[in-house]
Order: C-alpha cells, then structure tokens, then sequence
C-alpha cells in the first residue's frame, strides 16, 4: 500500500469483529502507528491513557455502544477525531453521531479506498492544526511577561498582579493613555493563561459605527437586516475558550452595554435575527483611555457593567511615569527598523538623553514612530540630537492642538501650536525679529528634503513620512513641487 502521511498520526480502531479490526491495521500500518479494541466500555480509558489522533469507531459494541462513546468524548471534552462504522441499516444513527461531533461515517461493508480518502482528509486538517498551533505558540513567545518591555517598578508590580489572576477567569479591565500598549498587556494575558491554545480576538468599540458593533460582538443571522445576505459568526463566538479584547469599551452605547451585561452574567447570547441560545466561555479583557469611574458618577456608563469589568483593574501608566523603560524601547525599536531596512543607524548619547526625558504626549506609539522616522530619515550612521530635536519638533507642530500667538505686535495669521513656539528661539539682532514660518512652508521644506533623500521616488517618501501615495500626490500639487527625473546617459 502506498503511504498517503508524511507525518505519522496514532489511530485506535474499536470494532468487536477481529476480522475488521485486522483488515484496518493492515491496511493502515505504515501510515497510522495503529492499535486496536473490541470492547466499547475500555475506549475511554484508552484514549484518555495513551494520546492518540483518530478513533474509527464501530457503533454496535458490547459493553457501551458508539453513542455513548461519543457523547462521553464530547461531555469530557477529548482532543480526538471520530470515524463512525455502521451497520446499513442504522444510518440515522449515524447521523446522530455526526450532530454528537463524528467527523464523518462508514457504511458496512465499507470501501477501503472511501476510508482512505476521509483519513487523508483528516490528516490535511491536523496538520493544519498543528502549524497553526505552532503558530501561534511562537507569536505567543513574544507576548510572554518576560518577553515585554517594562522593567520599570510600575510595569513589575502590573506583571505581578497578573500572574495571580492569569489561568482564573475573572475579567481585567485596563485603564490608560492612548499608545501605552493597552492590547499588548492583553495579548500578554491571553498569552501566559491556559487560554492560550484558543482564538485571542479584539474590537475596537471607537471606530465601529454602534449599529453594526452587535452584529461584530454577537454575529447574525441571514436575512436579520438590510445586507444581512449571510449568517455571521461574532467575535464572542469565534473566541470561545479563548479571549476577547474590548477596546475603547467606554464608546459602548447604553443599549450595547445592557447586552454585554447579560453575556457577561449569563455566558450565552443570541446572533442577531436568530432564535438558537449560544453558550460560550469567553474571558473579556476590557480597555479604555477614559476614567470609567468618572463616566459611572455622570450617567454615561453602566455602574453594572463597570463593576463586572472592573474584578482586576489594571492602570498601566504613561510612557513618561516609567522613564526606566525609555532606553529599552529605543534599543529595541532601533533594532527591528535598521533590521527591516537595513540601514546601520545607532543614536548619540544626547540623543539618548533626550528622548530619555521627552515627555511623549503619544506614548509608546509615539515613540516608535520617531525612531522609525530617524531610521528612514538619517543620512548619517550616528543621529545627533539636532536631527532628533527637528524631527520631534516637526511632530509637535502638526499636532491638532493650534494657537494663535502674537510675536513683536505682529500678528501671526497662521495657527501654530503652542509647543513649537515656545521652542523656537527668537534671534533678536539689532532690534531685527526673524519671522516665524507657517506650517506650508515648513511643510513643503520638510517634503522636499524628503523628496531629495528618496532621489524622488514618491512612494518611498509618501511611505516615510506615513501617508498615502495619493495624499503624497496631493501635496505635490498643493505646494507646486515638481519632480525630478534622473536622466542615464548612455
């Protein structure tokens, strides 16, 4: 017989007739480690004692029959695929036993070629699972607390709080800034529980429109609403026995939190249009960069709900409370830049030094994005603190916040940012005030260096400076900036 595995799979074959039960050993020998019971009551015992991967199971045995085999796999949860051999005229059994989770069945007298087929089958599908498995086992590696950057007394005492409360399955309910890297605490939770075999899933509550966000959390059926043109599996679902990740919860509506509410109590919900009762075991991790406290007391938020969130609050503090952090975030992510575009960038001590004590309104996503910026943008193996003071400054004048200031009785038309101007030192020779740029004219000098660095190439300088192409384009044309070819002679 030609081997159809690769990889060898453990097959126990339960069947009371010893012709059967020899005729499958050898026909699957060579690709199965194959071993073989005639007695229903032992199966269990079996499987549970030594691992194996796949039962062929007869439903007429003496001892326990093949449906009560089935759902005693199913009530204790064993990891095994089920092939089901029957007798002709007990189909409707074997139908019964696809509903209790058999992969497939057999008819006697069955065709060897079929089983082959349906074994190969299933083998495509453990082999699947077992990449995704090892899969995820390497993401999660990276996710592991001691794998995280935090090495600050905050940052410790958050990983010690969460190793007592990691493999239970009360609710987490993380607190702080934006870009403080609220979903990586929650990766690292689901990562270091024994959850972590199961789907770890997110939503952001703030970019999805509160009309659709109960069809992500809970699916729906065909035909529920306008455009319902297929069922849809929820996030809840998808994440049962694993973890789910609410982001910007605090963006709920009342409606949507009252729903949440009973999932939380309840364990089960219904997809949107559907009348099935759908129980699940999911652990919620929760997340917001507003104080929920303060939403309770202003009739914003459910008290309810905030305290079946609220079992283990987490504040994980602002990149400027855990300075300690800093150097090991810049050494890291000057790493995994000059490794991504090969440059061979490393940063002075005054630059360290300074980044060090920056204050970084945005965080850790702030920062990441300017040792990116300094990576991409640096015509020099070693940055000097100029380059990192104009970068920074560059990002403090596009920020959102603006103000009009008045310089010499001069009033400037053009809305600046307050942090700029305080930095910008005003030269004052003989009586002369150097006049302060806008934002286009820093704006276009910034783009047409970059321009120059990329030799012109738009995409790599729209992707520099982190917008589209066609925002790139627009700009192009907005400040009447024209590109230069580079002319080969021949």
């Amino acid at each position: 017989m030609n081997t159809i595995l690769e990889k060898y799979y453990r097959v126990l074959i339960a069947d009371d007739e010893k012709g059967i039960r020899d005729l499958l050993k050898d026909l699957l020998e060579g690709s199965f480690y194959v071993s073989t019971i005639d007695r229903g009551d032992t199966i269990i015992e079996e499987i549970t004692k030594n691992k194996y991967d796949i039962l062929i199971l007869d439903l007429q045995m003496p001892g326990k029959n093949g449906i009560e085999v089935l759902q005693t796999i199913r009530d204790l949860k064993l990891d095994i695929v089920v092939v089901v051999i029957t007798a002709s005229n007990d189909v409707q059994l074997a139908i019964t036993s696809m509903k209790l989770g058999a992969y497939d069945y057999l008819v006697k007298p069955f065709d060897t070629d079929k089983l082959l087929v349906i074994l190969k089958n299933i083998v495509e599908k453990l082999d699947l699972e077992n990449e995704v498995n090892e899969l995820r086992e390497k993401v999660g590696e990276s996710f592991r607390f001691r794998n995280i950057i935090g090495k600050s007394p905050k940052m410790q005492r958050i990983f010690a709080t969460l190793e007592r409360v990691i493999d239970t399955d009360s609710t987490i309910l993380i607190i702080g800034e934006s870009g403080t890297g609220k979903e990586i605490i929650a990766k690292a939770i689901h990562y270091n529980s024994n959850r972590k075999q199961y789907p770890f899933k997110s939503i952001d509550c703030s970019t999805i429109p509160q009309d659709l966000i109960g069809s992500e959390l809970f699916g729906h059926e065909k035909g529920a609403f306008t455009g319902a043109i297929a069922r849809k599996i929820g996030k809840f679902e998808v994440a049962s026995k694993g973890t789910l990740f609410l982001d910007e919860i605090s963006n709920l509506s009342f409606d949507m939190q009252a729903k949440l509410l009973r999932v939380l109590q309840e364990k089960e919900f219904e997809r949107i249009g559907g009348n099935e009762i759908i129980k699940v075991d999911t652990r919620i991790v929760a997340a917001s960069n507003r104080d929920i406290r303060e939403m309770v007391k202003q009739g914003t938020f459910r008290e309810d709900l905030y305290y079946r969130l609220n079992v283990v609050p987490i504040y994980l503090p602002p990149l400027k409370e855990r300075k300690e952090d800093i150097p090991l975030f810049i050494d890291y992510f000057l790493n995994k830049f000059t490794t991504e575009y090969g440059r061979d960038i490393s940063l002075d001590l005054q630059s360290r030094l300074y980044l060090t004590d920056y204050h970084w309104p945005g965080n850790v996503r702030q920062l990441e994005n300017v040792i990116k910026r300094l990576v991409l943008l640096s015509t020099e193996h070693v940055v000097k603190l100029d380059i990192v003071k104009s970068v920074l400054e560059f990002e403090e004048y596009n920020k959102p916040k603006e103000k009009t200031v008045n310089v010499e009785n001069e009033h400037i038309n053009h809305t600046i940012p307050e942090a700029f101007v305080n930095s910008k030192k005003v030269q004052d020779s003989e009586s002369h005030v150097d006049r302060v740029k806008t934002l286009d004219e820093m704006e276009r000098e910034y783009i047409e260096k970059m321009l120059k660095h990329f030799d012109y190439n738009i995409s790599l300088t729209a992707k520099a400076i982190n917008v589209s192409r066609k925002t790139m384009h627009n700009k192009l044309k907005k400040y009447n900036i024209a590109i230069k070819k580079t002319v080969i002679e021949n």
